[in-house]
């Protein structure tokens, strides 16, 4: 099962569980029983040991430091419309 964020106007965000890639797009407030649209969060995540990175300095993939992000390839959050 895999966990999915939903908002409410009313009550705020909420969180329910259906099997991976089958949460609807709207769901029902638990609170006030409103249709709430789904938001999307990040996945959690939980770090392994040994990540051969600086100390310090987060891992990336296979162990070497991350590399930047271009400024263009960045996301633009400023538009949106939560």
């Amino acid at each position: 099962m895999a966990a999915y964020d939903y908002r409410c106007e009313t009550d705020g965000v909420f969180e329910l569980s259906f099997p991976m890639g089958t949460a609807p797009g709207t769901a029902p407030c638990p609170g006030c029983g409103s249709d709430s649209p789904r938001v999307f969060s990040a996945p959690a995540t939980k770090a392994s040991g040994g990540g051969g990175a600086p100390a310090g300095m987060p891992a990336g993939p296979g162990g070497r430091p991350p590399v930047p992000m271009a400024a263009s390839m960045r996301p633009n959050f400023n538009n949106m419309n939560l």
